[in-house]
Order: C-alpha cells, then sequence, then structure tokens
C-alpha cells in the first residue's frame, strides 16, 4: 500500500518537473550564460573595484561597505556557467568558465594583496575574523543560494531580486579579499581560512546549480562538445564537496564546543558573582594556554571578594569544563544603594596580634618584591616597603631599582597594574633608580678586579642582548688606561660590540672609572 502510494506520488513529481522543464527556453538560457564568460576590460574592472571595495569594508569593520561590493561582483556570473557547463556536458564552455575563474581569483587577491601591503591597517578586524573559521552550515548557505539562483535564471521569476540575494547570501568576493589580505600582510592561517571558504561556496554553488539545472531538463544534447556522462561529472563533484565538507564539520564542532564552553563559563560566574545589592559580573574572557584556561573576569562589588571565593570558583569551572582553570578578577569597588544587610555566616573578623600583622605585612613585602624582581630581571631590586595610607587611599610601594635609566610611564603604570592584581588591592608604586654596577676598582695593571669581574658578569643577561644597550665609560685623564682596558674587557671576554661603546674624559677626578649601561 505505502509503495503504491510512493509511486503515485513520484510519477505526479515527474509530470509536474517535466511540464516546468518544458517551459524553460533550454537555447535562451544557454546563450545568456554563455555571455556571462566573455572576458572584458569592464568585467574586469568592476571585478577589482568589487575586490577593493570589500576589502576596504573589511578593514574598516563596515558590514554596508562589504554588501555593496557582493552586489558589484560580476564573479557570479562564470560560476553559473561552469555549473551549467557540467550539467550539458559542453567542454568549451567548462575550459572558458573556469579559466575566467582563476584569472578572477589570481587578480583579486594579487590587488587586494598589494592594497593591504600599502595600507596602515594592518590589524584583523571583525569582519575578516568571520570569514577565516567557514563550517558546515556556510555550505548549506551557498547551496540553496545556488538553488535559488538557477531556478530564478530559468524561469526568468523575479530574476534580478533573486541573483541580488543570491550575490549577498554567498557572498564570493569578500573571501577572496580577505585572503588577499592575509597574503599582503603575512597571515598564512587567515589566508587559507578565506580561501576554503572561497572555495567552500564555489563547490556548493556549482553542485546544487548543477542539479537544478538537470531537473528542469538540460542535457548532453544541448552542448557543442561533450567527453563524460552526467553521473561521471556529478560523482566527480560530489567527491569534491564531500572532501571540502570534512572541515567544516570538524570547524562546525570546534565552534559549538566554544560556545557551550562560553555559556558554561558565564553560568558558573554568573552564579556566584551576580549578587543582589553585593556584586554584579560585567564582562568576561577566555584565553586557552598551554595547559590551561585563563579565565579573566570583571565585577563591580561593594567589597573586595577573597581568596578563597575565588578559589572557589576556579575549582567549579575546572570541574565544568573539565580542564585546569586560573581565574584573574578585576573588581571595581562600587557603593550600594542602601545599606546592605549582614550576609549570612559571615562573622566579624578576629583582633590580630601584632605577631600576626607583622607577619603578613612582611609576605606581602615579600610579594612584590619578587614580583618586582620577576618583571624587571636582571636589574636587581630592594628595598621595598608596603607604606598603607587612609582608608579609600591605594597601598604605597616604593623601591631601588639597580639600573642606569629610570622606569617609564607605561612600565611604572603595567607594573602597577601586576602588583595590584597579585596583591588584590589598589597599589601606587614609586621606584627610584641607582646605578647599576658599584665603584668599579682595579690592579696596579689596570686589570679589572675579580669583584668588578663579578658585578660585570650582568652584561650577559641584559634583556635581547647587549646589543641593544649602549655602555658609556667615563673616566679622569690620569685613568685613562683603565678605561681602556675596561673597554677591551667587555668587548673580549662579554661580547659587547665596539659600536655600542664610547669612552669620555671626566672634568673632575672624583669620580673614578665609571660605566653607564641604558637602552638605545
Amino acid at each position: 500500500m505505502i509503495r503504491t502510494h510512493l509511486n503515485y506520488y513520484r510519477r505526479k513529481l515527474t509530470v509536474f518537473l517535466a511540464e516546468k522543464a518544458d517551459m524553460v527556453q533550454h537555447r535562451e538560457v544557454i546563450r545568456e550564460v554563455a555571455s556571462g564568460v566573455e572576458r572584458s576590460w569592464v568585467y574586469y574592472l568592476m571585478l577589482v573595484v568589487a575586490g577593493q571595495i570589500a576589502l576596504l569594508g573589511l578593514l574598516t569593520n563596515s558590514v554596508a561597505v562589504v554588501i555593496g561590493a557582493m552586489l558589484i561582483s560580476p564573479l557570479m556570473g562564470p560560476i553559473i556557467s561552469s555549473s551549467l557547463a557540467l550539467t550539458i556536458g559542453d567542454l568549451s564552455l567548462a575550459r572558458r568558465a573556469f579559466k575566467t575563474i582563476a584569472v578572477s581569483v589570481l587578480l583579486t587577491v594579487a590587488v587586494s594583496a598589494l592594497i593591504s601591503l600599502v595600507s596602515p591597517l594592518k590589524e584583523p578586524t571583525a569582519e575578516i575574523l568571520a570569514r577565516v573559521r567557514p563550517n558546515i552550515l556556510d555550505l548549506f548557505v551557498a547551496a540553496l543560494s545556488g538553488v535559488a539562483g538557477a531556478v530564478a535564471l530559468c524561469t526568468k521569476r523575479n530574476y534580478v531580486v533573486t541573483a541580488t540575494g543570491v550575490a549577498v547570501a554567498t557572498a564570493v568576493i569578500p573571501p577572496l579579499s580577505v585572503v588577499g589580505y592575509a597574503m599582503g600582510t603575512w597571515q598564512p592561517k587567515l589566508a587559507l581560512g578565506g580561501f576554503l571558504l572561497f572555495f567552500t561556496n564555489f563547490v556548493a554553488i556549482v553542485l546544487a546549480s548543477d542539479l537544478v539545472f538537470f531537473t528542469l531538463g538540460f542535457r548532453t544534447s544541448l552542448a557543442e562538445e561533450t567527453s563524460f556522462s552526467h553521473r561521471t561529472r556529478i560523482a566527480v563533484i560530489g567527491a569534491v564537496l564531500a572532501l571540502v565538507s570534512v572541515p567544516l564539520v570538524y570547524t562546525l564542532g570546534a565552534d559549538v564546543a566554544r560556545l557551550k564552553e562560553k555559556k558554561r563559563i558565564e553560568r558558573i560566574l554568573k552564579s556566584h558573582l551576580n549578587r543582589e545589592q553585593v556584586s554584579r559580573l560585567t564582562g568576561y574572557q577566555q584565553t586557552p594556554r598551554d595547559k590551561e584556561l585563563l579565565v579573566r573576569a570583571s565585577v563591580n562589588t561593594v567589597a573586595l571578594i577573597d581568596r578563597p571565593e575565588r578559589q572557589s570558583m576556579e575549582q567549579e569551572l575546572a570541574r565544568g569544563l573539565k580542564r585546569p582553570v586560573r581565574l584573574e578578577l578585576e573588581q571595581v569597588i562600587v557603593a550600594s544603594g542602601r545599606e546592605l544587610a549582614p550576609v549570612e555566616g559571615k562573622r566579624e573578623p578576629l583582633p590580630v596580634s601584632r605577631g600576626q600583622l607583622s607577619a603578613e605585612v612582611g609576605a606581602m613585602v615579600a610579594s612584590a618584591e619578587q614580583e618586582l624582581s620577576r618583571a624587571l630581571e636582571p636589574f636587581p631590586v630592594s628595598r621595598t616597603k608596603v607604606t598603607f595610607a587612609a582608608p579609600g587611599e591605594p597601598l604605597l610601594i616604593t623601591a631601588t631599582l639597580r639600573r642606569d635609566y629610570p622606569l617609564s610611564r607605561d612600565e611604572l603604570q603595567i607594573l602597577s597594574r601586576e602588583l595590584a592584581r597579585v596583591l588584590e588591592l589598589p597599589v601606587e608604586l614609586k621606584v627610584e633608580a641607582k646605578p647599576l654596577l658599584p665603584q668599579l676598582t682595579f690592579t696596579a695593571d689596570g686589570e679589572p678586579v675579580p669583584q668588578t669581574q663579578q658585578a660585570l658578569e650582568i652584561v650577559k643577561s641584559l634583556p635581547e642582548g647587549p646589543a641593544s644597550f649602549r655602555f658609556r665609560l667615563s673616566a679622569p685623564p690620569d685613568r685613562r688606561r683603565e678605561a681602556l682596558s675596561l673597554k677591551g674587557y667587555l668587548t673580549g671576554k662579554l661580547a659587547v660590540p665596539e659600536s655600542v661603546l664610547s669612552v669620555s674624559t671626566q672634568t673632575q677626578k672624583k669620580h673614578g672609572v665609571t660605566l653607564s649601561v641604558v637602552r638605545q
């Protein structure tokens, strides 16, 4: 019974499609499609203009400009022509279509790469990054767009409107502009992602249009030159499509997993931080590291969230994500709209003894000095002190840095933020710069004594090597021999380039031989 019904509906569908195929002017459609393959200076001019409009839209992160480039691009013509050529087996038309597509791709990529090379805008925008991770859904969009375009072309129903929509939906020109941008800025991974999106759209459009053309009665009898059967051509293009689908399915799976991970992080953070009249999550971001996931969250709170609470959130995130997690909280102290009720289970802190307070302050000083030493290595940091200010004022941290040039404003700002993160308190940092090297002494023969040689070993640890610094030797006239001996020791034993060494004569004799090391 079921088979009878299926056969009935299959015959009805066959009759319906045959009637629709009879309504199609096959010869006229073939002539129109074949004319779209003809290469002319107008075609290439419009192609280059569309590619550069798309590139500028991508660089300026403008969706409207990118859409405009899609509408201008004439590249859909050769793509549809190649699909029809495969359907009817017209080898001559296929050769011309694929040659036009190849030249169009190379020209668009080359011009976009040249423009990107000289453009001051080098950073990838959101519009660029959105076109370097295609997934299987992009393939479905391109396939459905190919169906719509082929049907509109054959039936002449709303063809202009449909062709416009197909051009926007498939977006074949922006991925090529992304490839050119990535090559011009030498970002191979972005170039590969952009080309994969273009190739996905191209293959899906060709296959979907091919099936529509075949359904509407286009056969090899309409071709001038044939070689392979339609089944063979469909098998070849289908195999290519299946091959392209493998990385697309993987990308879709990775995107879905990342979205689930993001939602899980948001749910856990909100469950801990969104408390009425106490604190509220204002934003977060996750960054994969080698062995862990770094989660940075910003929160408005009426009181600082203590370390145990942060560790509890880290543990719950690690359990939920099944991977190690490190949580960094950026806490902004705000005032509550009304007086907060006592938090259930929270007790007043017990009085702290002088010994406990001394130990806590000592640990704070040690943490601050350790963090400064790590950040400013190899330059020694000493005499670190912590001064507690009035309520609401930042913690004052002072230290002495053995370096011949002071910290820049940017360095101070970065170090202050890092100390505030480690100590979980607002910090004001003041660092006094002292000479890097102690008083230099020499033997009677003018050679550096062992203590001086040991002090000079720090030259080997300078960041980016001695060539990134300038070494300024200064000596009184009567100690010129010692200065030249020290210069020879620096160039011979410590591999300091002679081009970064300078020797000057002191006008006063009270300083002896001095050496300063400063950044170039």
